[in-house]
């Protein structure tokens, strides 16, 4: 319980800071701000960097308040041990020895993605839920899994893997592309390469890496309303506090 109420603290932390980088992200983007005129190409330059930087900023905690926020769905269904019997039964959650309170286990913190650990999200868990034979544990799980399927979230998860993973758009105009310079010709044995005049990469748009920012914070938000009351319900079937309830004023 220390652990769950812990992760729910550190969930609402990481939020405020998603919320706080996406507010300033937006007094760039704010065509009221002055300009000097005579340097608007490079303000322009620098503001769709510094727009960039704060939006990944935000999606850095969105994507930590989900991967929170899913370790805190399995941690509350770990609490009903016929769940739990699912959930520790297949091979490969064998390391997390348990999910045990506490645990620095690499393994007992499974990634939450639209694409990774389909498995544990979309099989086991649901699987484990229905064991339970609770219905605030049916709708947490399935709650979750709505989150892991919305498009606005695999959008912010894919745009993350380009970022990280792989090459990141340049926020300036280059001569890099990253494909149609290069060709080969397998009857000659022969590469080519094409020098190419400096352009614009597609994705680097401020714009558009803020909208996928502001989609996410949405749709995390979403499910964070919808999840809170399902914890509590959840624990309760489970014999265990949430909450203490309000105190009664005596007249």
């Amino acid at each position: 319980m220390v652990e769950i109420h812990g992760l729910s603290g550190s969930i609402g932390e990481q939020l405020t800071l998603a919320w706080a980088s996406e507010q300033d992200a937006q007094r760039f983007l704010d065509p009221e701000i002055e300009r000097d005129p005579g340097r608007l190409e490079e303000i322009e330059t620098v503001q769709r960097m510094a727009v960039r930087a704060l939006c990944e900023m935000s999606t850095h905690f969105l994507l930590g308040a989900a991967h929170s926020l899913a370790n805190l769905v399995l941690r509350v269904t770990l609490c009903n041990s016929l769940a739990a019997e699912v959930i520790n039964a297949p091979k490969r959650n064998r390391k997390a020895q348990g999910y045990q309170p506490g645990t620095d286990l690499q393994s007992a913190w499974p990634t939450f993605s639209s694409s990774l650990a389909v498995e544990l999200w979309a099989q086991v868990l649901p699987d484990a839920a229905e064991a339970s034979g609770i219905d605030g544990i049916k709708k947490l799980v399935s709650r979750l899994t709505l989150l892991q399927q919305d498009h606005r979230f695999r959008a912010l998860d894919e745009r993350r893997g380009l970022d990280y993973h792989r090459r990141r758009p340049q926020s300036v105009k280059h001569t890099s592309p990253r494909q149609g310079i290069w060709s080969y010709d397998n009857e000659k044995k022969l590469s080519t390469i094409k020098m190419v005049a400096s352009a614009e990469d597609a994705q680097r748009d401020e714009v558009l890496v803020h909208q996928i920012c502001v989609d996410a914070l949405t749709c995390i938000t979403e499910a964070m309303v919808d999840i809170e009351p399902l914890i509590a319900e959840s624990l309760s079937a489970c014999y265990l506090a949430w909450r203490l309830e309000e105190p009664h004023t005596v007249q």
